[in-house]
């Protein structure tokens, strides 16, 4: 399992002393989506989306489709086309 390393590339790439993920509330706010249903897709363009370069060697990935119940199988490809999106390397620690 690979998890995102907050402290060594999350928080530069921010340029922020402190990192905390949103709560439901917020999530909810920010997105117009709720927890577990937000969706890469559909993100407000002033949001960043990183992504590890790992992700692009996959065949396919498993986004959320908007709502909790919603799950959408695509090509891994399709972030390439997201204005908001930015591959990092590293940002796994990896």
């Amino acid at each position: 399992t690979r998890r995102i390393d907050v402290n060594h590339v999350i928080k530069p790439l921010m340029n922020t002393g402190r990192v905390s993920f949103a709560k439901p509330e917020e999530t909810a706010q920010l997105t117009g989506m709720m927890i577990g249903g937000v969706t890469v897709l559909a993100l407000p363009p002033e949001l960043p989306i990183y992504i590890d370069p790992g992700l692009m060697d996959l065949d396919y990935i498993i986004l959320g489709g908007g709502s909790r119940s919603i799950k959408i199988k695509v090509s891994p490809k399709i972030l390439q086309a997201l204005p908001n999106a930015i591959v990092v390397e590293g940002l796994t620690g990896e």
